[in-house]
Formats: structure tokens, sequence, C-alpha cells
């Protein structure tokens, strides 16, 4: 893959969709397994395009966004937004599909404010939620759609606007499902910690601050996570910043300086140290391989 000069230069978007659809005439692709294969994508990765993607088999692969872990089955419907560092962790090898798109697609700016409206485009939001065998059958048939038709300049737009009206549909009766249940408190103090992080991580990596920010002291704040999350509040953090490290390593010419000062590092020698305790490798060392 090649490097660009800077973060914003460079979209995985563009990346795939120069690789597999040169006959594309509209802002959207869709991928499959054989396309992350083909790209030799095994890095965290990030995306300035929309992904909306369904899982037709496998008995469970982890995605990461942020770093967060998501355990993606069968049945499964993944949604991620712009700007968002993500990872298939192991083999990704399960069948699967998934569409790609900006807000060019539409060619409408008041669209803009539809898709920035949905909490599972986001950091904190929901990414990944299991479909009903019926709801699974309905989001199959407009995939089936989007590929017999991709050649159709003014037909995917439409098709592609009924996938997200059903999908905003689903995650509202899910929504509903876990209101039902009763979400708990902790799990929306988790939520708000994962925004939070997403925002403010270059200038705060200590733990305190986030707690302030949900009041709650830090040693509650761990024990939620913990149990909400499967790792303490200054795991995820780090594990954050790590993710957005790997990224700018394998995706851009940033110098280690420039990434240093990029993830809210005070020197070279302090981010390289703490990279390397996580990592066991440099990043001059993961750079390279």
């Amino acid at each position: 893959m090649q490097r660009k000069t800077n973060l914003n230069s460079f979209n995985l978007y563009e990346f795939l969709k120069h690789q597999n659809s040169h006959s594309l005439q509209v802002p959207f692709f869709l991928a499959d397994r054989h396309t992350y294969k083909s790209a030799h994508i095994n890095f965290p990765f990030r995306t300035f395009a929309y992904g909306l993607g369904i899982t037709y088999s496998g008995e469970g692969d982890v995605f990461k966004i942020g770093s967060t872990d998501y355990l993606v089955t069968a049945g499964c419907l993944t949604t991620i937004g712009p700007g968002m560092v993500c990872q298939w962790t192991g083999n990704y090898t399960a069948e699967h599909d998934t569409i790609y798109f900006t807000e060019e697609l539409f060619g409408d700016l008041s669209f803009n404010s539809f898709l920035s409206s949905h909490p599972f485009f986001f950091h904190g939001g929901n990414h990944v939620i299991r479909l009903t065998a019926e709801q699974l059958k309905k989001i199959t048939a407009i995939f089936d759609l989007l590929k017999a038709l991709k050649e159709e300049k003014n037909a995917i737009p439409g098709i592609v606007h009924s996938l997200l009206m059903l999908i905003k549909t689903y995650h509202s009766i899910h929504t509903q499902t876990s209101s039902n249940i009763a979400v708990s408190n902790k799990e929306k103090i988790a939520g708000t910690f994962r925004k939070l992080v997403a925002e403010h991580f270059p200038e705060h990596k200590e733990v305190a601050y986030y707690a302030t920010k949900l009041s709650i002291t830090p040693k509650y704040l761990s024990e939620i996570l913990q149990v909400e999350l499967g790792k303490s509040a200054k795991t995820f953090i780090d594990e954050y910043v790590i993710m957005e490290a790997k990224s700018l390593l394998k995706q851009t010419t940033l110098s280690i300086q420039e990434i240093c000062y990029w993830l809210g590092y005070e020197d070279a020698s302090h981010f390289t140290k703490s990279f390397k305790k996580l990592t066991n490798v440099t990043p001059t060392d993961y750079r390279r391989t």
C-alpha cells in the first residue's frame, strides 16, 4: 500500500475503490472478504467513508473499532462512520458484504445532517447488532440488488437510501428491545466514555480527566469499564492511542516526530517508549513490517 504524506490525503475508501471498482462512476463501492485479503489490510485502518456491513457466516471474529472489541458472527450488522480507526483481528474469512459510500453519493447537502443524526455511525454508538432471520433476509436482498445494479448510476442513491432507512429501523427496534431490558447507567457511562476518549485523547490520556467529565471517581470508572468492556479505563485509553498510532504509521509518511505531535505527546522518546511498552516493537520497526 502506498502511504501518503498526511492523514487526510490517505483514504481507505478511495484506495479500495481504485483497486476494485475501476469502472464505477458513483461514490460508493462494495467489498467482500476477498477485497480486504487482496488489499493486504491486516493493520488498523482509517476510512473517511460510511460503511454498512452484513456478515453471513462465521462463529465469531473480533472487529476493533477504536479500542472497543465487537464479536461479529453470522447475522451481525456492522456500521462505521468517517474517521474511525478499525481492525479485523485474526484471519477474517467469514462471508460478508460491505458497502462504503460518501455524502457525495446523494448530491444533497441536507443529507449530511441525516447521516450525522445516527449515533451508530459515530464513537460511543452501537456499531454491531444481531439481526433476526427475517431482518437478515431483507438486508441480504438489498445487497443483492446493489450488486446487480452497481453500474446503474441513477439507481444506486435510492437503493442505498432504502438500505439506510431499513438499518435505522432495525437499530430503533434493537434500542427499544434494549430499553425494555433496561439499559443500565453503567452502559451509558461506558458509551459516553468511549465518545469522550475519541474527542479528547490527544490532549488527555489520564483517567482522572474522563472520570471528572463523568462526575465519578477514576476507580469507579475503571470498575464500570471492566464489567462493560472487559478492560480498565487506562487500558482502553492506551489501546485507543496505539490504534491511532498504528494507523498513522502504516497509512502515512509522517515522521515519528510528526506522529508524536499528532497524538499529543510532548516528545518522540516518550511516544516511542509508550508504543514499545504496549506492542513490544518500536514505531520504526512496526512501520517496516
